[in-house]
């Protein structure tokens, strides 16, 4: 993936604490939001109705909605009607984990520029790590939502379409190691700075 727009060229756009952002953080925190949005509006950062969903629904409602589905079946029932054939259940899935993994991939490069250089402010610093770690928790979910999604659909699919599929998610958990591996870049960076080792 090419590197777009990550040059350390300072611009007019500040952070609450007014200050300056140069354009690599800009488009950090750019990326970031779009794809926390974009994840949230298309159902994949949804909790997945793990055990710990289960029980805070139950201590809140008094009783477990087993009947209500899960956020992979209800994106699912959109992607595909249960006339669906495997080609336009497997096209949705490849596309949007094709999608996710690219968007995680932009985040990951523009993350993994700051940490590499450019910024020397605590304070901006601190924001870049802010959008590297949204963006994190929000492919963690999304990859529960795809590895729960791929196996409600495998019996509907062919298995050379499984194999391909689960071949689009490990490139999204690339991405995701990689967003983690530029935060800790950052965060690196970021006592470097305040130790006063890098001005």
């Amino acid at each position: 993936m090419a590197l777009t727009a990550c040059v350390s060229t300072p611009q007019t756009a500040s952070t609450a604490d007014a200050v300056a952002l140069t354009q690599g953080q800009s488009d950090l925190r750019t990326s970031s939001r779009q794809l926390v949005t974009h994840f949230q509006e298309a159902g994949w950062s949804a909790n997945t109705g793990g055990s710990f969903g289960q029980l805070a629904n139950m201590l809140l409602n008094g009783r477990s909605d087993t009947d209500a589905p899960t956020p992979s079946e209800t994106y699912l029932a959109r992607i595909a009607s249960d006339n669906s054939d495997s080609s336009a259940i497997f096209t949705a899935l490849d596309t949007d984990l094709a999608t996710a993994a690219g968007m995680a991939g932009t985040v990951a490069v523009n993350a993994r520029a700051i940490g590499e250089g450019g910024a020397a402010d605590t304070a901006a610093l601190a924001g870049d790590l802010t959008a590297t770690e949204d963006a994190i928790a929000s492919v963690s979910r999304a990859l529960d939502f795809f590895d729960q999604a791929m196996s409600e659909a495998e019996g509907r699919i062919e298995t050379d379409q499984v194999m391909a599929l689960r071949a689009r998610y490990s490139q999204l958990r690339t991405e995701f190691d990689r967003l983690g591996e530029s935060a800790d870049a950052i965060a690196d960076r970021r006592r470097a700075v305040r130790s006063g080792a890098v001005s």
